[in-house]
Formats: C-alpha cells, sequence, structure tokens
C-alpha cells in the first residue's frame, strides 16, 4: 500500500535506532496472542489490488484497506507510478494517491484522467521522499461512480518530468469497478 510504502521508507531511520535498542537489556514484555484473524489480506480485480491491514489503533482494533494499481511498462519489472483509492479512518473522506519518480517538475501540479474528454482530478504535491513523490487530491462521489462504471478503458496519470517534458502515464480502469466494491464490503 502507498502509505505502507512511505512508513517502509521511513522505518529505514529505524534500523539505526534498532542497535541501541538491543543494547538495552531491560525485559522486555510479553507480546500480544496473535489473532484468529490474518494481519494483511490482499485481493486482486483486473489491474487492481485491494489490501487490507488490522492495527492497533488507540488500544482498538482498526482495519485499513486501500485498492491500488502498481503501474509496471512493458518489458520491465518495476514500477514506474502507483496509484491508489482509499481512506485513513471510516470519517475521512475518499484520497486518491499516487507515487511518481523523483525525477518531476513541482511547477506543474500532476492529474489522473479516465478517458479522452474527462477533465480529470488534479492532485496536490505533498512531498518526495527518495523512492518517489507523492501527490493526492480528495476523490468526490461523482469522480468515484463515473470511474467505478468504466469497465476496460485505459486513464492517464499526466505529469511533467525535470527536463520540463509532459508525460502521460497509462494505467487500466480494468477491474476498479469490482475492487472498490470490495473495498466497500471490506471497510462495512
Amino acid at each position: 500500500m502507498f502509505r505502507t510504502f512511505l512508513l517502509a521508507v521511513g522505518f529505514a531511520g529505524l534500523a539505526i535506532g534498532s542497535a541501541a535498542a538491543q543494547a538495552n537489556t531491560a525485559a522486555k514484555p510479553p507480546s500480544p496472542p496473535v489473532s484468529s484473524e490474518p494481519e494483511a489480506t490482499t485481493a486482486t480485480y483486473g489491474g487492481w489490488t485491494l489490501r487490507c491491514t488490522h492495527r492497533q489503533v488507540a488500544g482498538a482494533a482498526a482495519r485499513f484497506c486501500e485498492v491500488e494499481q502498481a503501474v509496471v511498462p512493458q518489458g520491465q519489472q518495476n514500477p514506474i507510478a502507483q496509484i491508489g483509492v482509499g481512506r485513513l479512518s471510516p470519517k475521512d473522506e475518499m484520497r486518491l494517491t499516487v507515487v511518481l519518480p523523483t525525477n518531476i517538475t513541482f511547477r506543474n501540479v500532476p492529474k489522473v484522467t479516465a478517458q479522452d474528454k474527462d477533465p480529470g482530478v488534479v492532485l496536490t504535491w505533498e512531498r518526495c521522499v527518495p523512492g518517489g513523490c507523492v501527490a493526492d487530491a480528495i476523490l468526490k462521489d461523482d469522480v468515484l461512480r463515473a470511474w467505478h462504471a468504466i469497465a476496460a478503458d485505459t486513464g492517464r496519470l499526466l505529469f511533467t518530468n525535470a527536463a520540463g517534458q509532459n508525460v502521460a502515464i497509462e494505467f487500466s480502469f480494468r477491474g476498479f469497478g469490482q475492487a472498490m466494491d470490495a473495498f466497500a464490503k471490506a471497510r462495512a
């Protein structure tokens, strides 16, 4: 998940602190029992993956889910971009988040479009980390409904690279509606 990816980048700094923690010889409290529920689940719907994790938040179990797609160019193994839809909490609005390469220009904001005549969703740059630059936007219900109805059309992720060239990365909407239906059930 994007948020997991971003957290993983932050965890690299924890490795430095772990050596100091190992030096601490104080007794550790016992680990909590393992739940009968899986800690993480994934399900794939066409080009989209629903990922859910269980975590403790303020002493209570909570489930976090996100629908995502890693955009891997033909002939390559690593994604050039990642697109995700989800909420941080049930009270939050639905968000669209993208992770792009660090070779970008901040002067122009990225945009996701579903079809040629679609005005698209304009994203706001949030931050760059060594693994990529993150942009997001609130995903309005009408846009979500329109995207849900798209069966196999190709969408585009538009941004400007550091050389000032406009870049359009294509991704698939195949399975997006089914993944969002499963997201709704998983969050219920």
